[in-house]
């Protein structure tokens, strides 16, 4: 009896120390999702990805002085570099479309469905020209409060066309991960007095940040330091603003100016932000989005470490 007791303790002693051995084991090895990017590529046993960016004209890069797509062909050389992988990149952007327009495109488009389809990772940016849009409908507002009360009118229409954007996406792709951009205010260097202009775009990001958590499988991307380019520090936010106030003081046709601006028709002093529109990202610019967007993909590379 007492041998086959001490049998029965040997045995779970051994049973309990490989289960200890497994668990260190476990615990002492890189996951995808913690290991360095080379080493999460191998451990996935993916040597290619399949990454999709559509939306407005930040996706088809303009304003990019390099011809590198802005930031969709920097962060598929960024991808390739640092992991060790081929990335096939497929470029859907286009300039001036709302949220509404870049869905029809896709609706209407079989390559496009395609490459959803196939898509390993999907990268979007949508919102900025619907903002755009209401912005110049309501130029002529009395008040930045009444324009302001006229952009927070269109917030549900914006939700209620990127909702269906993100559901269109998802009728060809359920599983890749989908990165969206928020967007900045290229009016800044022009207007720094005018605060409620920064608020405005950040309800707009907020909605862009709200369909990714609704989504469960997407991302949001921060990309409102555009906003300030050079002008780094409060300090010298403030001083923009002051010499702005003046110069409001001494211009009686701040309407026009807007008006301009948001046409980009004035010139241009955030080293960011292209001279050729004075609106889209140049070289420095869409270098930020892409460093940007690394580091979230980076965090989340388990989601899109994986072979079709």
């Amino acid at each position: 009896m007492r041998k086959n007791l001490k049998i029965l303790i040997t045995f779970a002693i051994v049973i309990l120390l490989g289960m200890i051995a497994f668990i260190w084991l476990k615990q002492t090895q890189p996951s995808v999702k913690n290991a360095s990017p080379q080493k999460a590529a191998k451990l996935a046993k993916v040597k290619h990805i399949n990454l999709v960016t559509l939306g407005d004209s930040l996706t088809e890069g303009i304003g990019d002085d390099k011809g590198e797509q802005g930031y969709s062909g920097r962060i598929a050389k960024r991808i390739e570099t640092q992991y060790n992988i081929a990335v096939n990149m497929s470029n859907f952007g286009k300039s001036g479309d709302r949220s509404d327009q870049i869905q029809e495109r896709l609706t209407a488009q079989p390559k496009f469905q395609h490459a959803v389809k196939q898509a390993n990772v999907i990268v979007l940016t949508s919102g900025g020209n619907d903002l755009q849009q209401s912005l110049l409908k309501n130029v002529f507002a009395k008040t930045p409060t009444d324009l302001t009360a006229a952009v927070v009118s269109e917030q549900t229409t914006y939700q209620t066309k990127l909702t269906r954007l993100f559901h269109e996406i998802r009728t060809y792709n359920r599983q890749a991960p989908i990165f969206i951009f928020g967007n900045y205010n290229p009016l800044f260097v022009h207007f720094p007095q005018r605060e409620d202009l920064n608020q405005d775009v950040q309800r707009f990001n907020t909605i862009n940040s709200h369909a990714a958590k609704q989504d469960k499988n997407s991302y949001y991307v921060d990309s409102f330091d555009l906003t300030f380019g050079q002008y780094r520090s409060k300090k010298m936010r403030q001083s923009l603003g002051q010499q702005a106030v003046k110069k409001a003081t001494e211009d009686q046709n701040s309407n026009q100016d807007m008006t301009a601006t948001l046409m980009g028709a004035t010139h241009v002093n955030n080293t960011w932000i292209s001279q050729t529109d004075n609106y889209h990202p140049n070289n420095i610019g869409y270098n930020y989005m892409t460093t940007q967007l690394y580091h979230v993909m980076r965090k989340e590379q388990e989601k899109w470490l994986i072979k079709h």
